[in-house]
């Protein structure tokens, strides 16, 4: 291998993004050390371990825990972590080279050795990773010195810079792993600027600034706690209160008043995800296209948009967030209903007289309130659609078991569209909840992953589009904004528009 000074930085197609620099003040103050930052989530975390994870709230805690091998900036290009230079020799390789000198919390270090482990963790299917889907491509992982790893791939992957850059990314301590088991999920062991103190399932999580952090003088806070509190009024109050410092997912209707307290900054960023209704393809009513499209075309999109987010985020379409780079403005089914198709869909589907059908929905007031719409918009099309409000807990079961004809489901996003698409919708995927089969959406999706130039993928995305809509597999219904609110004295806060908390350069003034 040649020496590292040929190395580059091998460019990736990004979503179009804006930097969100925040806190203006920050810029012009040096920032002060120490301190305790209290954040409240919706939701508590459902593992500490982020090969394991399938839950957006437990991605907040991560950057903080795990470093990965590659970052994202403010304009959600492909940046350096752990791994400082890379190269693509082939389209079948690619090649790291790692910091010298970065140290688990454990007081192991990060080596070559350590990333094969990892990656071959993930792929194991008796590890029963979710991250084994996203790195499907990937053939081996050789170590070619200490702080060198080279990653072979079965086919080009025009995707696996962005997908490092999230959880499929961040090396774990092997130590830790052999030490604790399963209960690693409790005890974890990352690299990034802090280290894990105490969890309190429900009450409380609580991690501490990492001294041996490879970022010299980050990060500047001594702890941060979690907070989950489901509740959003009582969240919202303990931040007007003083009780928190920072908190996310401001309940839509709450949005623009918060914007007009001077304690407070508030910030909404257009997201890279979506909400949908998954549906079940192996039994009546939605193993029958036809019956799939009489609802698409009876739901009042326009609705959801103005009565559940308050005109925050944008309609959705399909599963690409107008701000991708792989964006299409098709019609798709519209904003408002179209009675006289969903009419036409139900005779063709043997329904002339409308169906019934059950709808799983998370009991939270969004998505209630969201539900309610829908069940309505239906209704005035002789759709009949029970709500079945459960916890997230009886929700996922059912989900996994297969047991809905419908549910409500959020999808955070990823920064490059096959992580909106591939494992949601090719056959078997992980995320394909529904278990929806279509070859040629397999084919096209796999030749869009492979594609190396971004004008061919963005085609490709675009004719995967176009079934997706005929064919409705999901029925898609809004891309949310994220928000997120907190006290003044919060200073250096920098928001990446994949909408995850990173808090190494975070300070507290006053």
């Amino acid at each position: 291998m040649g020496g590292f000074g040929s190395w580059r930085r091998v460019s990736t197609p990004v979503i179009v993004g804006v930097a969100l620099a925040l806190g203006a003040s920050a810029s012009a103050q040096e920032p002060k050390p120490g301190g305790v930052l209290r954040v409240g989530l919706q939701g508590d975390f459902t593992t500490m371990d982020p090969h394991m994870s399938t839950s957006a709230e437990d991605r907040d805690l991560y950057y903080q825990l795990y470093s990965p091998l590659v970052g994202l900036d403010a304009n959600l290009k492909i940046v350096p972590e752990l791994a400082e230079a890379w190269e693509q020799p082939d389209p079948l390789t690619y090649v790291f080279r790692l910091r010298k000198g970065v140290k688990f919390h454990d007081g192991t270090d990060l080596t070559a050795e350590v990333v094969k482990w990892n990656f071959e963790r993930m792929l194991n299917p008796a590890t029963g990773s979710i991250r084994r889907s996203e790195l499907g491509n990937v053939k081996s992982v050789d170590v070619l010195n200490p702080l060198t790893v080279r990653i072979n791939l079965k086919e080009p992957d025009a995707v696996l810079l962005a997908t490092l850059s999230d959880r499929a990314g961040m090396m774990v301590s092997r130590a830790a792993v052999e030490k604790h088991g399963k209960d690693f999920a409790r005890n974890p062991v990352g690299t990034g600027p802090f280290q894990f103190v105490e969890w309190a399932k429900d009450d409380h999580l609580t991690v501490r600034r990492f001294p041996g952090y490879w970022k010299s003088g980050l990060p500047y806070l001594d702890e941060i706690v979690y907070k989950p509190i489901p509740d959003h009024s009582v969240k919202l109050t303990a931040l007007r209160t003083g009780t928190l410092d920072l908190i996310d997912d401001l309940p839509p209707k709450d949005v623009t008043p918060l914007k007009g307290n001077a304690k407070l900054r508030v910030i909404e960023t257009p997201g890279l995800g979506y909400r949908r209704i998954e549906l079940n393809h192996t039994r009546p009513p939605f193993n029958l296209k036809a019956l799939r499209q009489a609802v698409a075309w009876a739901i009042n999109r326009e609705a959801i948009h103005r009565a559940v987010f308050f005109g925050a985020g944008a309609p959705a379409q399909g599963p690409i967030p107008p701000r991708s780079w792989a964006y299409e403005p098709l019609p798709g089914y519209g904003t408002t209903p179209d009675l006289a198709k969903v009419k036409e869909k139900l005779a063709e589907g043997g329904q002339p007289n409308g169906f019934r059908f059950v709808l799983n929905v998370v009991n939270t007031p969004v998505a209630q309130k969201q539900a309610e719409i829908i069940q309505d918009n239906l209704k005035r099309a002789g759709i009949d659609m029970e709500i079945a409000l459960l916890e997230v807990g009886a929700f996922d079961e059912k989900r996994r078991a297969l047991q809905f004809d419908g549910a409500e489901g959020r999808w955070s996003g990823r920064v490059d569209p096959d992580g909106n698409m591939f494992a949601h919708l090719i056959t078997g995927g992980a995320n394909n909840w529904g278990k929806y089969a279509n070859p040629r959406l397999d084919d096209l999706l796999r030749r869009a992953r492979s594609a190396a130039q971004p004008g061919e993928r963005k085609r490709l995305y675009a004719e995967a589009l176009r079934i997706i809509i005929d064919d409705v597999p999901i029925v898609f219904l809004h891309h949310d904004a994220w928000t997120k609110a907190w006290d003044t004295r919060v200073q250096g806060y920098v928001e990446i528009p994949d909408g995850r908390m990173r808090f190494e350069r975070v300070w507290l003034g006053r």
